[in-house]
């Protein structure tokens, strides 16, 4: 256990970047101090220099008292306040420093230092006024499920600008390494992020018209490569390696040498590409499957493409409809389940995006 304690994330090393900048994203493993170190730094910050701050999530659920009691239960408020308070306590979507009455055992509030927010309710928030926070802390930036708010980036920007208006300060986001597919990585053109290398810090910096530029850094935390014994196949690896999280895919029964290849198309999202193969077998010629690999090289002219960007190429088309009668055959054998992968990481990412094919035709 002491030897584990020892690779938690440091919040003096965190604390050093975010001075540096106005937004800071820790990207990491499940339960290695994420958390932990950004209620520390907000909480720290509230109680030294009166800087109030706002635990912020997706959505409003998330931000029930209930919920945000057990998120701050592990705070060291004692230590933090010399003794002069013992826990906190969240009432009505307020974050206040508290103690316990030992005769009642009823919770004594005592300073406000700041307030549960969610994204998706951000329009409540704009007639109000929080001239004390200084600080808003971000959890679970990438969901499980791939579910975002729509057009989530920019919502979350105006929320910064509801709150802090003309004030600097501090953005701290928290993300578990769960998907390399996030609009937050396209939006604000962080598609480093996605190939980012653990324990390394990548800085970027927006350019404003006045001159007063924006200072974001992304650090990748080191992975604790802990195991307690509870964990293991591809779960271990995603919580004790750092690894982003997949699900099991099909994969070739045969090696590729074995296939001839009928067709090909490029599948684009934002910046993630992936290579569709449609593979006949060389000795069984009735067996065809769609195999999909990662694409890293540029497009070449005249592929055949299904983008999510607007292109005028007669190529190109936006939704996975087949151009023709036979296109749109073998991408019914997708819907169909044949098809198989290069790796589960490249599969799990497929579907993600696949999704999003599928619900762009509604809109």
């Amino acid at each position: 256990m002491s030897n584990r304690q020892k690779e938690y994330l440091s919040d003096k090393k965190v604390e050093k970047i975010l001075k540096k900048v106005q937004y800071l994203l820790l990207l990491g493993e499940r339960s290695n101090g994420k958390s932990y170190v950004g209620k520390l730094i907000f909480i720290r910050r509230a109680i030294k220099y009166d800087e109030e701050f706002i635990y912020l999530r997706r959505y409003d659920l998330d931000t029930k008292d209930s919920l945000t009691n057990s998120y701050f239960a592990d705070v060291p408020v004692s230590a933090l306040t010399d003794g002069e308070y013992s826990l906190i306590s969240v009432y009505r979507k307020k974050i206040f420093l508290a103690n316990v009455d030992e005769e009642t055992g009823k919770i004594i509030r005592g300073k406000c230092i700041g307030y549960c927010h969610s994204i998706g309710g951000a329009e409540h928030y704009k007639s109000l006024q929080f001239p004390k926070v200084q600080n808003i802390l971000f959890e679970e930036m990438i969901p499980k499920n791939g579910q975002y708010l729509y057009n989530e980036p920019d919502q979350l920007q105006h929320y910064v600008s509801t709150i802090l208006r003309d004030r600097k300060g501090k953005v701290l986001i928290i993300a578990n390494l769960l998907s390399r597919i996030c609009p937050y990585y396209s939006a604000w053109n962080l598609q480093g992020t996605a190939k980012q290398e653990l324990g390394t810090v990548q800085d970027y910096v927006y350019q404003n018209d006045n001159g007063d530029d924006t200072h974001l850094s992304v650090y990748c935390c080191d992975s604790l490569n802990y195991n307690s014994g509870m964990f293991f196949g591809e779960s271990k690896k995603n919580i004790t390696e750092g690894a982003y999280e997949t699900e099991p895919q099909s994969h070739l029964p045969k090696s590729i040498r074995d296939y001839n290849v009928l067709y090909d198309i490029v599948l684009q999202h934002d910046y993630i590409m992936f290579y569709m193969q449609l593979l006949q077998d060389k000795a069984e010629s009735n067996n065809i499957v769609w195999y999909v690999t990662p694409k890293t090289t540029p497009i070449k002219k005249g592929s055949r493409v299904v983008s999510s960007e607007f292109n005028t190429d007669p190529m190109y088309s936006r939704f996975l409809v087949g151009l023709t009668a036979a296109e749109e055959s073998i991408f019914h054998m997708i819907k169909q389940g044949k098809i198989c992968f290069s790796d589960d990481l490249t599969g799990t990412e497929f579907y993600n995006v696949l999704q999003y094919f599928t619900t762009a035709r509604k809109r």
